[in-house]
């Protein structure tokens, strides 16, 4: 009987210190409670399997959050991600998505008739690479699309994209198989990381609590919007680490400058982290803003402005060492060389320059002034930064020449 009583006893006391421990009767082993948990976005409708890979009929809606094992596990040849406290997986490929080679220049569409931009470009070029989630969808004109983002609709056609490349998220050694019935036993001292970069491009960042962090996102016209503070300790998902002029518009309304200021895109979403008011739990490829989204030129000579019909405004840029951003390549008559030209369309500016102006006396002088919205500079006259977006002409040499003939 006092036998017994010690029994009990030492079982009671093995539970109230152990919480994360759990008897399976029918396995006799004892199995670690999930732990290592993390909110992850659902970026495609995911059907939940079970641990043998058999669907359980449960759906998760697109751009919903779900608490998931960190660690992403194999069943079979899929790599999924196991609910927090069910039996139940989900396809990591409607979470971290695939890199897809784009193959053929490519729009993106919000629908099968509708245009839209992804990361601000209206168009991918070939060679380009790009992340999709989960499988095609097809439209009502009967073709088949990928997401590519969101929550916003963001799909690419899918004959533009070639097939899989590498899959985003990343198999721990020896984690490929969820239907084990042992445990690893782990030294007493031994910590778990739950901030364990994702994929090639996405990692965990935590919030300073030396910062007061808000989250932003930007406007049409690329302007700071503030959506919340963050709260110290906080904890995200990123996917990509920009540097460029949008980070230093981040630094100048937080007030805030590291040096090389930088911001995070939290994963699946338009909002973003300054750099510094956050810690990574590992580097991530910093991309330039400016480079991979705008087309820039250097003016390595004053340089004489145009107007739409290829008349000159008697304006000359001065020489400078910053880039200049364009979002159009033209052909253009020049009636006063009777020929047709290639030119740049400057982007729009709010600010005023230095510049020449033509005087009076039929010598430019230097002048400050706030410039129109409509400028031009010839291809030929300016150097375009090889590292920025390429651009096609949006127009033909024929169509130009036939329309000053008539």
């Amino acid at each position: 009987m006092k036998k017994n009583k010690f029994i009990l006893a030492s079982v009671a006391a093995l539970i109230a210190v152990s919480p994360v421990l759990s008897f399976d009767s029918q396995a006799n082993t004892v199995q670690a409670a999930d732990t290592n948990v993390t909110n992850k976005m659902i970026m495609h409708t995911a059907v939940a399997y079970d641990k043998d890979g058999n669907s359980t009929g449960v759906k998760y809606n697109a751009f919903s959050y779900a608490r998931l094992v960190a660690s992403p596990v194999k069943i079979g040849d899929s790599i999924y991600y196991k609910v927090a406290d069910k039996d139940q997986y989900l396809k990591a490929t409607n979470i971290d998505g695939v890199t897809r080679r784009i193959t053929h220049n490519t729009y993106i569409y919000s629908t099968s008739t509708r245009r839209t931009s992804y990361q601000n470009r209206w168009k991918l070029y070939r060679g380009q690479t790009i992340t999709t989630y989960g499988g095609s969808y097809r439209f009502k004109n009967g073709k088949h699309y990928f997401r590519v983002g969101g929550p916003a609709k963001q799909y690419v056609k899918s004959y533009n994209l070639g097939p899989v490349i590498r899959a985003n998220t990343t198999m721990a050694p020896n984690n490929n198989n969820t239907s084990s019935n042992t445990t690893t036993n782990k030294p007493n001292n031994s910590t778990t990381n739950n901030t364990q970069p994702i994929g090639n491009e996405e990692t965990t960042v935590t919030v300073d609590a030396n910062y007061s962090t808000p989250i932003i996102t930007f406007d049409k016209s690329d302007n700071v919007v503030k959506v919340r503070t963050a709260t110290p300790g906080e904890k995200f998902t990123v996917d990509y680490l920009e540097n460029g002029s949008r980070a230093d518009k981040v630094a100048s309304y937080i007030g805030q400058f590291g040096g090389e200021q930088a911001i995070y895109r939290i994963k699946g979403t338009n909002n973003w982290l300054y750099s510094m008011g956050v810690k990574p739990a590992s580097k991530i490829t910093l991309h330039n803003y400016d480079n991979e989204n705008t087309s820039m030129i250097r003016f390595t000579k004053d340089t004489d402005l145009y107007n739409a019909d290829g008349t000159l405004q008697n304006i000359r840029l001065i020489k400078t060492s910053y880039p200049w951003h364009v979002d159009k390549l033209v052909y253009i008559w020049v009636p006063s060389e009777n020929k047709v030209e290639e030119f740049y369309h400057l982007t729009p500016t709010r600010y005023w320059q230095d510049v020449y102006t033509l005087s009076s006396n039929g010598q430019y002088v230097k002048d400050h002034i706030a410039l129109k919205n409509d400028n031009y500079v010839k291809v030929s006259d300016v150097h375009f930064e090889q590292n920025s977006v390429a651009l096609t002409p949006s127009n033909t040499v024929a169509e130009v020449e036939a329309a000053a003939k008539k």
